[in-house]
Parts: structure tokens; C-alpha cells; sequence
């Protein structure tokens, strides 16, 4: 089943990322890539990506996951900034 298919599912992993509020476009960059990495099987433990070298693949596979998060993080984190910044240039109403 396609993280396309399960809404309920991608809206989860955006809201435990703290992505739930991103802007349109960015939003759909998001579940893109939660939709290339559901169907490749990097959003949970997987078998297809270890194969003989179980150990050292195992750690790379770990490591691509972490580095993967922190991306998450970097993202929400970018979306904070662009949209305080926004506020800040919005043009705020006549004093009287």
C-alpha cells in the first residue's frame, strides 16, 4: 500500500516530525519523498536493504535513517524561519 493511499498514515509521520503545517508546495515535497522512502521500505526496519553483510549494512541503513530524521527536523525548522520571517515583512496596519 502506497503512502499515498494511507492518509491517516502520512499525516502521522508529517505531525510526529512537527511538519503538519508546512506551506502547500513544501508540503507536497514532504509526502513525496515519505512516498519514495514507504515504497523503497526506509521508513521502518527492513530486510530488503541487508543483505549478506548483515552488520555493517544494518549500521548504514541506521545511518541513512538518522541522517533522513535530522532532514525532517531541518525542514520544520526552515518552515519556522520562512514563515517569522513572513510575518515580519507583511506590512501591519496604519497607527492612528
Amino acid at each position: 500500500m502506497s503512502l499515498f493511499n494511507n492518509n491517516k498514515k502520512a499525516d502521522g509521520l508529517l505531525e510526529d516530525r512537527g511538519l503538519a503545517n508546512l506551506d502547500r508546495d513544501a508540503f507536497w515535497q514532504v509526502r513525496a519523498i515519505l512516498s519514495e522512502l514507504e515504497e523503497e521500505q526506509l521508513l521502518k526496519n527492513s530486510k530488503k536493504v541487508i543483505s549478506s553483510d548483515y552488520v555493517a549494512e544494518k549500521a548504514i541503513a541506521s545511518y541513512l535513517r538518522a541522517i533522513v530524521e535530522q532532514n525532517w527536523v531541518l525542514i520544520a525548522q526552515n518552515d519556522q524561519i520562512i514563515k517569522g520571517l513572513n510575518s515580519k515583512n507583511k506590512p501591519s496596519a496604519p497607527k492612528k
